[in-house]
């Protein structure tokens, strides 16, 4: 029994992002993405596919729900919790694909990362738009050293708090039911 507890913990930790590796983990499936963009002629749906599969692993998607929710998001019910968490997947997801469309060739490149305390670090890149250098911030947070997404500034903005402000507009005067119908039309601009 020990042997298999062993070999569990072994094979959990091969897919631990580890402090050390995030940048250069994340550069590489940058690069990756970016392939996977030029080689792609107009399907995105498919090269959006390619892309999650490097980066799934090291996204919490249902922190980032829970984050979006704030306040909302203890009211609700595990089952609820449950379809919350993944049609706020599924929308962060299509809103990436939608704006797959606007790429034309830029490249990211990681810049520095930055340990904001033992459990947070921020991964700093950028990418020339229209001449300018925009930087695009990935948000750590270490979960049994096991290192996260759980936010992404694009251009200094915050997806999860543009999410939480258009969630909170709607839940102020609706229920969850209204909430999950709308989710499914929300974007991210």
């Amino acid at each position: 029994m020990k042997k298999i507890f062993l070999i569990l913990a072994l094979v959990l930790n091969v897919f631990a992002l580890k402090l050390d590796e995030i940048e250069s983990l994340m550069q590489k499936n940058i690069d990756q993405s970016l392939k996977i963009l030029q080689n792609t002629k107009g399907d995105k749906k498919e090269a959006a596919k390619e892309i999650f599969k490097l980066f799934d692993h090291i996204i919490d998607y249902k922190l980032m729900a829970k984050l979006s929710l704030s306040k909302y998001y203890n009211n609700l019910s595990k089952e609820e919790q449950e379809k919350f968490t993944q049609a706020f997947e599924e929308n962060l997801k299509k809103s990436f694909t939608d704006k797959l469309n606007l790429y034309k060739d830029q490249v990211l490149k990681v810049k520095y990362g930055e340990e904001k305390n033992k459990n947070r670090y921020f991964l700093t890149s950028s990418m020339i738009i229209d001449g300018e250098e925009k930087n695009v911030i990935f948000k750590f947070y270490n979960q049994n050293n096991d290192w996260l997404i759980y936010d992404v500034d694009v251009l200094g903005i915050s997806i999860i708090q543009t999410y939480r402000s258009q969630f909170s507009d709607i839940l102020e005067n609706n229920d969850f039911n209204a909430l999950m119908k709308k989710i499914k039309d929300i974007n991210i601009d």
